[in-house]
C-alpha cells in the first residue's frame, strides 16, 4: 500500500470528475515515471470513463457517434493508451509506464464501440469467460478469444500449433453437443482430449498450490516441451473408453507432476512415467 495510490470515482460522483480520473492518474503515473521508476496503472474500468463521455458530450451537444458514443471515441481511447511506454531520461535512467485497462461491455458484448476502440490499440487481450469461471477453470481467461503481440517465452510456431489443437477441440466439443459422444470418430475424440488436456494442465493454475501458482520460466518451457509431443503424438488406441481412461491417467498424472519442486525425487519420477504413459500409446510406424 505504501507504493499504491488509489484514485476514486463512484458512479454518483460528477459526470466532470468521472472523466478526469483517468487523466489524473495517468499524469501522476507520468510524474513518477520521469522519477526513473516503473509505474503499473490499473484503469478499472475504461467502460465507466467512456460512458461518462458520452454523458458530457451529450451534455454538450455534439454529433454523436454509434451507440451515442462521441464520434472521437477512437481516438481518445487511443491517445491515452500511447502515454504507456518506456522513456530514458537525462541521466541515462529508464522509466516506465504500463496500462492495465479493464473494458466491461454490458451482456459481455465484444463487439461494442469501446471493446472494439480498445483493441485496435493494445498489445495484449485477455478475455474473460463466464463460462470457464463457472466451470471453476481459472484463470478464467479464454485462450481462444485472448491474444499478445508480445514475444512469449514459447516458440511461437509451436504456440500457433498448440492454439490450433484448442480450436480442433472446441470445434469438435460444440459437435459433440449436437450429434453426442456416440456420433464422433476416434480421431476427433482424441483430438477434443489432446485439447482438454492442454487446457487442464497448462492452461489452468492450481492458486492454492505453493508450487502451481507460480512457475519459473525454465520450467514452463520443459513441462511445454513435454506437453508438445503428446500433443503432436499419433495414438493408436481402439475404443472410445480406454481413449477417456488413457487421457484421465495422463492429466492426473501431469498435475502431480505440476504440484512438485523440481528439487523434489518425485520431479524427474513424474516426469518418466509421463513419458513412459504416452509412450505406450503411440501408433507405430
Amino acid at each position: 500500500m505504501e507504493r499504491t495510490i488509489i484514485i476514486c470515482n463512484t458512479s454518483s460522483m460528477p459526470v466532470a470528475a468521472r472523466e478526469a480520473s483517468v487523466y489524473t492518474a495517468i499524469t501522476m503515473a507520468e510524474y513518477y515515471r520521469q522519477m526513473g521508476l516503473n509505474v503499473l496503472l490499473l484503469a478499472d474500468s475504461t467502460s465507466r470513463w467512456a460512458q461518462a463521455m458520452r454523458e458530457m458530450s451529450g451534455r454538450l451537444e455534439e454529433i454523436p457517434g454509434e451507440e451515442a458514443f462521441p464520434a472521437y471515441l477512437e481516438s481518445v481511447i487511443a491517445a491515452f493508451y500511447e502515454r504507456a511506454g518506456k522513456v530514458r531520461l537525462h541521466d541515462g535512467s529508464i522509466g516506465s509506464v504500463t496500462i492495465g485497462g479493464t473494458v466491461s461491455p454490458a451482456g459481455g458484448n465484444f463487439e461494442e464501440p469501446v471493446t472494439q476502440a480498445t483493441l485496435k490499440v493494445v498489445g495484449a487481450f485477455h478475455g474473460l469467460s463466464r463460462e470457464r469461471s463457472d466451470a471453476r477453470k481459472y484463470p478464467a481467461i479464454h485462450p481462444l478469444e485472448s491474444w499478445s503481440k508480445y514475444k512469449g517465452i514459447i516458440d511461437q510456431k509451436l504456440v500457433d500449433n498448440a492454439r490450433e489443437v484448442l480450436f480442433r477441440s472446441n470445434e469438435i466439443n460444440q459437435m459433440m453437443k449436437v450429434v453426442g459422444e456416440e456420433g464422433t470418430s476416434i480421431e476427433d475424440y482424441i483430438e477434443y482430449q489432446k485439447g482438454e488436456l492442454l487446457d487442464a494442465v497448462y492452461l489452468q493454475q492450481n492458486s492454492f498450490d505453493l508450487v502451481d501458482a507460480a512457475v519459473p520460466v525454465d520450467r514452463q518451457k520443459k513441462e511445454f516441451d513435454l506437453l508438445y509431443k503428446v500433443l503432436m503424438a499419433k495414438f493408436g488406441i481402439d475404443s472410445k473408453k480406454d481413449v477417456r481412461a488413457f487421457f484421465n491417467q495422463l492429466r492426473q498424472k501431469f498435475l502431480d507432476w505440476n504440484s512438485v519442486l523440481t528439487t523434489d525425487e518425485r520431479y524427474e519420477k513424474y516426469e518418466n512415467e509421463i513419458n513412459d504413459l504416452y509412450l505406450s500409446k503411440v501408433k507405430e510406424g
